[in-house]
């Protein structure tokens, strides 16, 4: 296919946008000239152009270039634009295609994290997750998830009664503060979740345990990363959950990198930026 004529000059402006967006804070001619790799000769050149349509300005004191209010209000327009739900569905079909397995999206509801959507593998296996289904955070990849990177604030009640409740039946589960936070810092340290699924089902006789299937089936593994917004907040877990023999329970697996590089793009689409602050 012939490849569409278009216009140099904006190509070669896109880099010095790109250096700025991506820096800290206002930054001097040199050090941006170097990001974007060109001469600062010729990146001067492009500033000016690209000041006078109000992409970028230039502090009077120091010197130094930033984005424009042109910049911010292009910005803020594209993030109102954005259909977070859309984006994930993209995802999640990448991610099931790319590794054959199930994928889930949860969202925090006012139960808990909650299925909203399910994509389920094309094995010939049956998980039992449905959408609308509320994730314990103790005892599943993706309420660990959400207990990992949500506030304190947020997650302290549920969390504390589904604790408790573990303890009052002797679930084969964290039973207190001090068995769940090893969890949530493993989580933290490797950017995503993992239940390895070696609970015996007879273990699971109550209501409250059977809400979920994902930790319920011996010989199945899940891996859950959290998925962020444009203000560095967490919005979804993206879920994966496939037998052991398919999902290797390693953190540095095909699976388990596969999952968290896909919240990783889900999240710069949603316009995380996780090198700025």
């Amino acid at each position: 296919m012939e490849s569409r004529q278009g216009i140099q000059s904006v190509e070669v402006a896109g880099p010095l946008l790109r250096a700025l967006a991506n820096a800290p804070g206002p930054i001097a001619l040199s050090l941006l000239a170097k990001a974007a790799g060109m001469p600062a000769a010729k990146a001067h050149r492009y500033l000016v152009s690209l000041i006078r349509v109000g992409l970028v300005q230039q502090d009077g004191a120091s010197g130094h270039y930033d984005l424009g209010t042109l910049a911010l209000e292009l910005g803020l327009v594209s993030l109102g634009r954005l259909d977070a739900i859309r984006l994930a569905d993209q995802a999640l079909a990448e991610l099931r295609d790319a590794t054959g397995e199930t994928v889930a999206l949860a969202t925090w509801g006012n139960m808990g994290p909650t299925y909203v959507r399910l994509l389920p593998s094309r094995r010939a296996l049956t998980i039992n997750l449905q959408i609308g289904n509320v994730l314990p955070l103790t005892y599943t990849a993706t309420g660990l998830c959400f207990a990992a990177y949500l506030p304190d604030s947020e997650t302290a009640e549920i969390l504390q009664a589904e604790l408790t409740h573990n303890r009052q039946q002797q679930s084969d589960a964290p039973q207190d503060a001090a068995e769940l936070l090893p969890l949530l810092a493993q989580t933290r340290a490797h950017g995503l979740a993992r239940m390895i699924g070696r609970l015996d089902p007879s273990h699971a006789r109550d209501q409250f345990t059977n809400r979920i299937a994902e930790r319920l089936l011996a010989g199945f593994n899940a891996f859950a990363a959290p998925v962020f917004n444009h203000l560095g907040q967490m919005q979804f877990a993206l879920t994966l959950v496939g037998a052991a023999v398919h999902v290797s329970e390693q953190w540095d697996g095909p699976i388990a990198n596969a999952t968290r590089a896909q919240a990783e793009q889900l999240s710069r689409r949603l316009g995380y930026r996780p090198e700025v602050g």
